[in-house]
């Protein structure tokens, strides 16, 4: 990368190194001393939480990437709602896709400025960490090689991101170089990568750490920290596990595996890489849906021979309750195996700005889910599914004094239950069993199964309330799209997902003036800073 850009990230991680006691407050902390980074190991593991943190900051996941311009670039949200509802310049021109509108374009250049920025501290880790000895570290080997492959797994999650919003899609692929792939620290110039060229790197990267953290995770105490979504996310550890017997004696570092790269956590995202990859090599299918089965069916031992399944069932604790205030489990912690942790999500943002409990006349910046422009409720033969999928029934709701403003209760403000309500939105999910599911119906159907892949579909929507009306299984990829693309409209609202299941699949998108067409190739990648092309 060119001189300026590289010259703010190395002044940011100095910033971030000389306050890395800001980055300690969140659930694990571990037990951290306040020598300089690095002298010891719990350095590293300051470290690691700090990259960790700025992945979650506004910029990029706690905002913009999570449920912000991601979702406005895929037609989610109503542009059109009125300006009591919405006037930010900035949402509207990333409702229309358009990428250089001066309002919008610095929240862009933000995104690949503080995306590289976290890769570069993760570079910093990686860097340093390998030829340190095992002793240093107080978990010794383990912990070293988890530090190391979590890092790795960082920098390639950032890459696969930053490939997927400034590069055409594996479909559409020009041949040209994109972005570049930055390993070292420091780095004053990256080379730039064709499509082929990064998704291989970030493969490459991801099957390191993949191998580097699984003793730990494949561990009986590992296990323990993955057994169940509140184990994973709330510490909350299952009775007949090895942590559970011996949670006094502990490492915190070692819990809360859901909010860092675990073993799982990489397969998952490497079921993802593969499939994106499987245009160039056909048989990163196999793969694809070979890693997300693994996750599937994985079983975890417990005492008197108890067996766990700790991402097999679907759990949606909140579909008896009508009311968001109600609802427990919003974040569907079973459901959801990597996600990253903000403590001050509800202020650093305003998130009730977003999505209001009332709807007031000074709104500028609601995110109403445009319902009625993109009838995702309706099935692909015109079939309302409205009044029994819990995705609308529940997941949906209307501020008071509004009329048909539709907001995603996964973001809603408690007001009463504050416990539930911190318990919940400082959880940002990017990475759930659904997409798993998806991932293998669609590996079904590009090998011409397309009875199981529609199996696989109709199973998850009788799991969300659906049982009147199964999908007939189709004969052609072009209509599983189709009946896929609806599924992930309804699962991934406001969790920032369908602007690339639209891009990846050159699936038609329905437009304002209600035709349907693929995103354009200007409308599908977004522009690179303007440093990057001096």
């Amino acid at each position: 990368m060119k001189h300026k850009l590289y010259i703010g990230i190395l002044s940011g991680l100095l910033l971030l190194t000389n306050s890395c006691n800001d980055w300690l407050d969140v659930p694990v902390d571990g037990q951290f001393t306040k020598k300089e980074l690095f002298e010891i190991g719990d350095g590293y593991r300051e470290a690691l939480h700090g990259v960790y943190k700025e992945m979650a900051a506004s910029s990029l996941y706690g905002l913009n990437l999570q449920f912000g311009v991601i979702d406005f670039f895929s037609n989610q949200y109503d542009i059109n709602a009125g300006t009591d509802k919405l006037s930010d310049p900035v949402y509207i021109a990333a409702g229309k896709r358009e990428y250089n509108n001066t309002n919008l374009l610095p929240i862009i250049d933000d995104i690949w400025l503080k995306a590289y920025h976290a890769i570069a501290a993760s570079n910093n880790i990686i860097n340093s960490i390998k030829d340190e000895p095992n002793d240093k570290f107080a978990n010794g080997e383990i912990e070293k090689n988890m530090i190391l492959g979590e890092a790795k797994a960082c920098r390639a999650f950032l890459h696969f991101d930053l490939l997927r919003l400034f590069a055409p899609a594996p479909a559409d692929d020009d041949g040209q170089i994109h972005i570049p792939y930055i390993e070292t620290f420091p780095e004053t110039r990256g080379q730039h990568l064709t499509v082929k060229e990064t998704i291989t790197k970030i493969i490459a990267d991801l099957e390191e750490a993949r191998a580097l953290v699984k003793p730990f995770d494949d561990s009986p105490l590992g296990q323990s920290g993955s057994v169940s979504g509140k184990a994973r996310f709330y510490n909350d550890l299952q009775p007949g596990m090895e942590g559970y017997t011996n949670k006094a004696s502990v490492d915190e570092f070692f819990l809360g595996r859901g909010y860092r790269f675990s073993y799982w956590a990489i397969t998952a995202l490497l079921s993802r890489a593969y499939l994106y990859n499987s245009t160039f090599e056909n048989g990163d299918l196999i793969k694809a849906k070979s890693y997300a089965e693994e996750i599937l069916n994985a079983q975890f031992s417990g005492a008197n021979s108890a067996v766990f399944t700790p991402f097999k069932k679907d759990r949606f604790a909140f579909q008896w309750q009508e009311q968001p205030e109600n609802m427990d489990d919003i974040r569907m912690v079973d459901n959801l195996i990597f996600g990253l942790y903000n403590e001050k999500q509800l202020t650093d943002i305003s998130l009730e700005s977003y999505f209001p409990r009332t709807l007031k006349n000074t709104g500028s910046r609601i995110f109403v889910i445009n319902l009625d422009g993109q009838e995702i409720f309706k099935s692909t033969n015109g079939t309302d599914e409205s009044a029994n999928d819990i995705r609308r029934t529940r997941l949906i709701y209307e501020p008071l004094n509004s009329y048909r403003a539709y907001l995603s209760t996964k973001w809603y403000v408690k007001e009463g239950n504050t416990e539930e309500r911190d318990h919940t939105i400082t959880i940002l999910p990017l990475i759930r069993t659904s997409e798993l599911r998806y991932i293998i119906a669609e590996c079904d159907a590009r090998n011409g199964n397309y009875a199981a892949a529609y199996e696989i579909l109709n199973t998850m929507r009788r799991n969300r309330g659906i049982s009147d009306n199964e999908l007939p299984a189709a004969d052609k990829f072009a209509d599983f799209v189709k009946d896929l693309v609806r599924e992930g409209q309804r699962e991934w609202i406001a969790e920032g997902q369908l602007f690339y299941l639209y891009k990846r699949l050159k699936a038609d998108v329905k437009r304002d003036d209600g035709s349907l067409r693929p995103f354009t190739t200007a409308e599908s990648v977004l522009p690179t800073p303007l440093e990057e092309s001096k």
